[in-house]
């Protein structure tokens, strides 16, 4: 089949050199006159991206086999993300393309025990796929560790049962057929890149409200079309509406409309309910979703994102006994032994309750109910989220930043990771102890709301759901999105909420997190080499097993703004001074619990800056003991390197001496104090002598200190540590990043979205293959008008780019393309592309179709 332009998967970063060639038959002038203009810039893919070293775009040759066997085996880094492609034949696409035999591809790369590799693969257009997928230890590479089949469009994980080199082999006995080979990988790869930034809704549904003064019974002397299925308020004038259109036998297909037809057919009829004078207010009802990013590599230090806003220190003063956090998520595995003790409970039951209206989403059978545990169905999001706020201090699995703290589980998202905003609604107003649609009220009210979820689209009824909790005394925390883009999400982007953005390992914004003026504070959320460890389950046989893991996302940097505002309002209530949204938000705004990052004061990025734990407790009132500070929470290198480590030592505290240690065969890690010899410099050298490229290895520093402090009845002193993680990732310098020759398209805007497949009137290319990492590009003779610029791979040779399994990207963003006018010369477009899989885009900029965008 046509490539089709799909959401990427990943974001990359690498830069192409590109020759211009004429459109395909659109054409263009080509004397270089004044009517025409050149277009240049650079593609970008990061640094784990790479490409099969013998795909079936060869220009037309035969395929030179490449890496076919173990003695000729393509070496790759952990972690890394590849392109591929495999074929049992050859013969000529419906294109008029050739595609060509390459029976197997042969990996080596190095993993650690228990780490899992997934293979994705998608056919062609000629017939289906069979591949087979094989883990062999280098040492023995006649035996397979680990082998599954992958058929009709499917993926396979395998696992390494020990640490050490192992080959990874894809086999196909069928027609030519992509695949992603994800290193280390986990199986939702497509949330790596960015969320759909879309504004998804219910379709068929709408929330509104009778303008004031409306009574029940005047309402229902007013025909509409359709019925209300939930009130949102005691007067009966405001809930979710369901259009009649939709109960034709009482299903869609029956309707005899299509999804993107109910669609359209749904927001006309909320563009005619607001024509209404008795209508006050008609919207979509908005599916909001878990903001997270699935992880890549899990071989860091477990709880690195802790020091990295000076948790160890803040404890010492407060761990949330207490105070009742809110995760309005997926729900939570209630039996979880990190989390069992940490629900709230009035008397044996647990205080929570489950929103998800719909029963084909629901995985419980039901609708909404009391029991607001995770069914399973999903990733359980909601159970890593309360890990994350909560997690119990017991010698099991990991901490919670709020360690005391209580959990009030509401589950509103489904098995799909996705909820309405009237289900999202009700939740709040439940957490906040308002009337619901459960008719019950919990025993306590939560006094902060953490909501690791979100979307595109501005909703007046789950705005005032957030004011009317707000106005109730409780704080109000979301998740700023992982789209990379500036476009508002909700809750988040709401007045008095707190919007979350995400950092790294290095406190530098997360390459997926959003940004923008509705941005109030940073928090660690990972990224692919530096994942949040929490609670977790495991689907296994049919049965849920707790568990714990990693992810990565805004959707975990949420709960720890979460738990800190936890540790603040136990301070208040010991102190008997209240603490609400106004107070949390003014205390962010001076700068009193921040530290400040990129530009000086509030920027889009990080808001007032990172959290700190230390300085956010001082500000509730507590008095602490004096601790040492480091120029980095953790240190990253690529490679053998030297980094100068600075301490701040503060009055009141002694240096004792420092340790070091480093996992590995070798030993690669020494740190020595240099620089003024008083202890607040030191040298961190690592080298990479004895150890395999392609792996990763963790290390560790420790610096032992005593700290005093003095609450007014006499000094206490205290031994305490500070331990900055170290990281050694090595990566072959000869092994640069290249996501495939690379076709970059301008297309007139007319002919996008007409193309699904047929070639473009109106088209202008450049090729390009990678330069160390690198595409940059220069398409010459282009008539001035309205394009769209766009870039993919051809892996499997059919003449069009964007497949699954082939790069693809857009600009300025793939979540987001814009028509780009050309009235002159253009330089310096720059835009990313990475490997596409079974994840679909749209935008509000432009529409774009799916598939298409074919080259020569």
């Amino acid at each position: 089949m046509p490539h089709g332009f799909q959401r990427l998967l990943l974001i990359v970063t690498t830069t192409v050199t590109l020759v211009a060639c004429g459109g395909g038959g659109g054409g263009g002038s080509s004397d270089g006159s004044d009517d025409s203009f050149s277009v240049s810039g650079r593609v970008t893919i990061p640094e784990f991206v790479y490409v099969d070293a013998d795909t079936s775009d060869t220009g037309g040759t035969d395929i030179s086999p490449e890496n076919n066997s173990s003695s000729v085996a393509q070496r790759v880094p952990n972690p890394s993300i590849i392109g591929g492609y495999v074929s049992s034949s050859s013969g000529i696409y419906s294109t008029g393309y050739p595609y060509f035999v390459d029976t197997t591809d042969v990996y080596l790369t190095t993993l650690i025990a228990g780490q899992e590799v997934m293979i994705s693969a998608y056919d062609a257009d000629t017939g289906l796929t069979s591949i087979t997928a094989s883990l062999y230890r280098q040492a023995d590479p006649d035996i397979a560790v680990d082998t599954g089949v992958i058929a009709d469009n499917s993926s396979v994980t395998l696992t390494a049962p020990d640490s050490g080199n192992f080959y990874i082999e894809v086999i196909n006995s069928a027609g030519p057929s992509t695949y992603i080979l994800n290193v280390a990988g986990d199986a939702d790869i497509a949330t790596l890149a960015a969320s759909e930034d879309s504004a998804e809704f219910v379709p068929g549904e709408a929330i509104i409200q009778y303008v004031p003064g409306i009574s029940a019974t005047s309402v229902a002397d007013v025909p509409l079309p359709g019925y209300f299925i939930e009130r949102m308020n005691d007067e009966g004038t405001h809930g979710l509406f369901r259009f009649s259109f939709t109960e034709s036998s009482g299903t869609r297909q029956s309707a005899g409309l299509s999804s993107s037809e109910l669609r359209e057919k749904t927001l006309e009829m909320i563009k005619s309910l607001k024509s209404r004078p008795d209508i006050l207010l008609a919207e979509p009802n908005y599916i909001r979703k878990s903001l997270e990013v699935t992880p890549v590599d899990p071989d860091y230090h477990l709880q690195w994102n802790y020091p990295q806003i000076g948790l160890p220190a803040a404890w010492e003063d407060s761990n949330g006994i207490g105070v009742v956090i809110a995760v309005i998520d997926t729900g939570v595995l209630l039996d979880h032994p990190d989390l069992s003790n940490q629900l709230l409970r009035n008397g044996m039951s647990v205080v929570g309750y489950d929103f998800v209206s719909s029963s084909s989403s629901s995985s419980d059978g039901d609708g909404i109910d009391s029991d607001p545990s995770d069914p399973g169905g999903g990733s359980f999001h909601g159970t890593h989220v309360a890990g994350i706020v909560a997690a119990e201090s017991n010698s099991i699995g990991g901490i919670g930043v709020a360690y005391k703290s209580r959990i009030m589980p509401i589950r509103v998202l489904g098995s799909n990771g996705s909820g309405s905003d009237a289900d999202l609604i009700q939740g709040i107003r439940y957490a906040a102890q308002l009337s619901n649609s459960s008719g019950t009220l919990p025993s306590k009210k939560a006094d902060v709301i953490n909501m690791s979820l979100g979307g595109p689209g501005y909703s007046s009824s789950l705005g005032q759901a957030v004011i009317d909790a707000i106005d109730a005394g409780v704080i109000v925390v979301a998740a700023a999105g992982n789209d990379k883009t500036n476009i508002p999400y909700y809750p988040a982007a709401y007045n008095g909420v707190i919007s979350v953005s995400a950092t790294d390992l290095n406190n530098q914004k997360a390459h997926y997190s959003n940004f923008g003026s509705t941005i109030d504070v940073a928090a660690p959320g990972g990224d692919e080499f530096s994942q949040i460890y929490s609670t977790t389950g495991d689907n296994y046989n049919g049965t849920v097993l707790n568990s714990y893991g990693f992810k990565i996302g805004t959707s975990m940097a949420t709960p720890h703004i979460a738990g800190v505002m936890a540790l603040m309002k136990q301070i208040k209530n010991e102190n008997f001074e209240s603490f609400n949204s106004a107070d949390a938000n003014s205390l962010l705004q001076s700068g009193d619990i921040t530290v400040d990052l990129g530009e000086v004061g509030r920027d889009d990025i990080y808001g007032y800056g990172l959290i700190s734990a230390p300085k956010a407790i001082q500000a509730a009132g507590a008095i602490t003991f004096p601790t040492i500070s480091a120029s980095d929470s953790s240190i990253v290198f690529t490679n053998s390197g030297t980094e100068t480590l600075i301490l701040t030592i503060p009055d009141g505290v002694v240096l004792d001496g420092f340790n070091f240690e480093s996992e590995g065969t070798a030993s690669w890690l020494t740190v020595a104090e240099s620089g003024p010899m008083d202890g607040t410099a030191y040298n961190v050298v690592v080298d990479e002598t004895g150890l395999d490229l392609g792996g990763s290895y963790s290390g560790e520093i420790v610096f032992n200190y005593t700290s005093t402090k003095d609450p007014g009845t006499g000094p206490i002193v205290e031994n305490k540590t500070l331990t900055i993680p170290i990281t050694l990732v090595l990566v072959d310098p000869s092994n640069s990043p290249d996501a495939g020759r690379h076709y970059i398209l301008l297309t007139d805007e007319d002919s996008v979205v007409t193309i699904q497949g047929t070639p473009a009137k109106d088209y202008y290319q450049a090729t390009a293959v990678a330069n160390n990492g690198k595409y940059t590009f220069t398409i010459t003779n282009v008539p001035a008008g309205k394009y769209i610029l766009n870039a993919g791979s051809d892996n499997d040779n059919d003449g069009t780019i964007c497949d699954k399994g082939e790069a693809c990207g857009f600009y300025p963003f793939t979540s987001q393309p814009e028509v780009i006018e050309i009235t002159g010369n253009r330089s310096g477009l720059t835009f990313a592309t990475g490997y596409s899989g079974a994840v679909s885009t749209s935008s509000t900029a432009v529409q774009v179709p799916l598939e298409g965008f074919p080259h020569h």
